[in-house]
């Protein structure tokens, strides 16, 4: 008998624990699948033209480490009369970081889409810059580094 209710409490904690275990796979799945929406959505935004402005070296947070020292670039662009910015760090990816790389990119233009009922929130459709990751914080590949404001 206490061997039978044994067995039982073990299954229901088992069951239990896969509930859980299926419940977080559920909620990071229907997560992904919104910011991937997030991003797929931004297909269809108006596009502008953009100007980094800036850019240093500075230490930003990540998931991997509590800080890396990234290149971010600060732009500007225009849309109907009015001037919006924004800030994105770039991460090593397809050749190693190289000092100057801030500094060189400053006058660059590049495409940006914006949300034509907020033209403030923006999205770069490129993904490398210089060989380098674009970092921003739209979209499930954004959630590696935010640089500090």
């Amino acid at each position: 008998m206490a061997v039978h209710r044994m067995d039982e409490l073990g299954l229901s904690i088992s069951l239990t624990i896969l509930a859980l275990i299926l419940a977080l796979i559920a909620v990071f799945a229907g997560w992904w699948v919104w910011q991937k929406r997030k991003i797929d959505l931004t297909k269809s935004w108006p596009e502008a033209e953009a100007t980094i402005e800036s850019g240093a070296f500075e230490f930003v947070t990540g998931s991997e480490y509590a800080e890396v020292r990234l290149p971010v670039l600060a732009f500007s662009y225009r849309v109907d009369g009015a001037y919006h910015s924004g800030r994105f760090a770039l991460r090593p990816y397809l050749s190693d970081l190289d000092e100057s790389l801030p500094t060189r990119l400053i006058g660059r233009r590049l495409p940006v889409r914006y949300n034509p009922q907020s033209a403030d929130v923006w999205f770069i459709p490129e993904e490398f810059i210089e060989g380098c990751k674009v970092e921003q914080k739209l979209g499930p590949h954004v959630v590696d580094y935010s640089p500090r404001n």
